[in-house]
């Protein structure tokens, strides 16, 4: 099965405000549940990861979600003087995410032997076909207060503009491990017991698909961060705007830090102006990435099915790696651009950016061992493989602060509105271009090169991974209870490797139309017909066979594995059109 899981969601919104206390009470928030149907990579019937007895032409292993969002927020402003406001607000949230595994098996559970003391004895030749196999959970709580209004300075044409407030949050996360069948190798969890299955290997520990969370990746942690900041602006004079801003942030485990904010803007006359902001960033690493860890089947760079770790960053693989823990990314942003109206139908901004961000934190490349020919007794010389080989998987990837990276591009908004035809026609064009360069690769590793802990695939992921070019034409028209949308949406080209070193394929830039057409029955009914994509465009294919001239060998595997596209970097999915009829109702 390859494309987008099925899926039953269900969403609840809401929101509303009432007065009190010479303010106003709001609040707003919400309940949604997804449920996701989808499979793992296809087990064939002689694979080592298959039953015989259960499975005799193999199986695709069924990988059951159940996502619970829910969140609320509180708060209660109020206008202290013509000048002031003030804003107090609480906000939680919460998200679940369920795993379970069906029409699966431990291939462990059936081949250990009954007796640990004779391994080609007897087995037990039984395992559950289905577990649950854990569950993620990030929660978030944050407390504000905000003050906002004018000061008269005495400075330029204009009273002060001042904003300034507090922050408080805390972010836990959990891992809840799933049944034992769903990690454990065997019904011992002893991995000096020799268990092997069908080929004579060794026998995969966990259920196959999505093995779980085990006891040992179960977490429960928390951290919480409070934050002061105070905005100013004012025009200096009629013609020049210039703002400031601060930040201090404290985390209690990664310290403090200060971040900034200069803008300017200055109005060459009523039509012109130039504006221009340069600001600092500081990012800590989300609890997720500090916490999570999980063991997985994925493909290797040959194409094969191989049990991939995500180590946690503070776990004893990365640990034996020598890679440090992660740290806090750091970046400086500016932009440059200029604002032209030269009357009310036309309107026209062009901004320039650049992005510097250092010890960003990204995953490693799946890191893969040394060939075996290569090694000595007990894994001499093969230092990667000393550290895989006892632990039974076949790679392993990690969050660590990999790069330095520098992004540049172009942004142009235009939009142009008149009378036609009896209604409104409004024309605007959002024209987006961007260059990602990855400008060092980091180590601190005594087993990892930077080349190796990062390599050229990743680097190509996210160089061009993501389109350089995004653009959208968009046409609006209205005439009386009448409204017709025409949009043109483009996507550049991406390049990717499918994780796979030297299997590198650039898949082209596409256009694609959406159409709706509504119509206004009333003040609360409203009717709409669509299209998104309407003439059903897709991406580029997969190319089969030699993908190297000067390296006939190098054959790209995926089409004869049953993947038509790519999956790693595609901007607007493999789906194609998606057509539509929707009723709305306002109360």
């Amino acid at each position: 099965r390859l494309g987008d899981a099925d899926a039953k969601d269900a969403y609840l919104w809401m929101n509303g405000e009432l007065p009190l206390g010479g303010g106003e009470l709001y609040w707003f928030g919400g309940l949604s549940k997804r449920e996701g149907d989808s499979s793992g990579f296809f087990r064939t019937g002689g694979d080592n990861r298959t039953v015989p007895e259960l499975y005799p032409d193999g199986f695709l292993p069924n990988i059951i979600t159940t996502v619970e969002d829910g969140s609320l927020a509180l708060g209660w402003r109020m206008n202290l003087n013509d000048s002031w406001d003030i804003d107090l607000s609480v906000n939680h949230g919460r998200s679940k995410f369920g795993f379970e595994e069906k029409n699966s098996v431990n291939v462990s559970w059936w081949y250990e032997p009954i007796d640990p003391l004779d391994p080609t004895g007897a087995r037990y030749n039984e395992s559950p076909t289905e577990a649950d196999t854990g569950t993620l959970q990030f929660t978030q709580t944050t407390l504000n207060a905000d003050l906002r209004g004018t000061i008269d300075w005495g400075i330029g044409n204009s009273p002060l503009s001042l904003g300034t407030g507090l922050e408080w949050r805390e972010d836990g996360y959990e891992i809840e491990a799933g049944d034992p069948v769903s990690y454990m190798y065997g019904r011992t969890d002893d991995r000096n017991i020799p268990i092997t299955g069908q080929t004579g290997d060794i026998a995969q520990p966990g259920i196959q698909g999505f093995p779980g969370f085990s006891p040992r990746e179960a977490v429960d942690e928390s951290r919480h961060n409070w934050a002061a900041y105070l905005d100013t602006e004012a025009n200096l004079t009629s013609d020049f705007l210039l703002g400031a801003a601060v930040r201090y942030e404290d985390y209690s485990d990664f310290g403090s830090t200060v971040t900034g904010k200069l803008s300017a803007r200055l109005d060459m006359s009523p039509e012109f102006a130039i504006r221009s902001t340069i600001s600092t960033g500081f990012r800590a690493p989300g609890v997720q990435q500090l916490f999570y860890g999980q063991r997985s089947t994925n493909l290797n760079a040959a194409g094969i099915l191989t049990d991939t770790l995500t180590a946690r960053q503070d776990s004893d693989v990365t640990r034996a790696f020598g890679i440090e823990p992660l740290k806090e990314e750091e970046s400086v942003n500016f932009t440059l651009g200029v604002a032209w109206r030269p009357n009310e139908r036309f309107a026209l901004t062009v901004d320039v950016f650049h992005i510097d961000i250092n010890d960003r934190i990204i995953f490693s490349s799946n890191i893969q061992p040394e060939d075996p020919a290569t090694c000595g007794p007990a894994n001499a010389g093969c230092p990667i493989r000393a550290i895989l080989d006892p632990i039974g998987v076949g790679q392993v990837l990690f969050f660590t602060n990999a790069i330095d990276t520098k992004t540049e591009g172009v942004d142009i908004v235009a939009d142009y509105n008149t009378e036609a035809w009896g209604g409104n026609l409004d024309l605007t064009a959002l024209l987006h271009w961007n260059t990602t360069t990855v400008n060092k690769r980091h180590s601190d590793s005594s087993v990892l090169a930077p080349g190796v802990l990062f390599d050229d695939t990743q680097v190509t992921l996210v160089e061009e991974g993501q389109p350089g070019q995004k653009h959208i034409l968009q046409a609006f028209y209205t005439l009386d209870q009448w409204e017709f949308t025409l949009r043109e949406n483009y996507f550049g080209a991406v390049s990717g490797e499918g994780f796979t070193p030297g299997i590198k394929q650039t898949w082209g830039g596409k256009w694609l139309t959406d159409l709706a057409v509504g119509y206004n029955i009333n003040d609360k009914w409203r009717v709409t017909v669509g299209a998104n994509n309407v003439f059903d465009v897709y991406p580029d294919k997969w190319t089969a066979g030699i993908i190297d001239p000067n390296n006939p060998g190098l054959n790209n595997p995926f089409p004869a594995l049953g993947f038509i596209y790519g999956w790693e970097t595609l901007p607007f999915g493999i789906n194609g059109g998606y057509y539509y009829a929707k009723l709305d109702f306002r109360f």
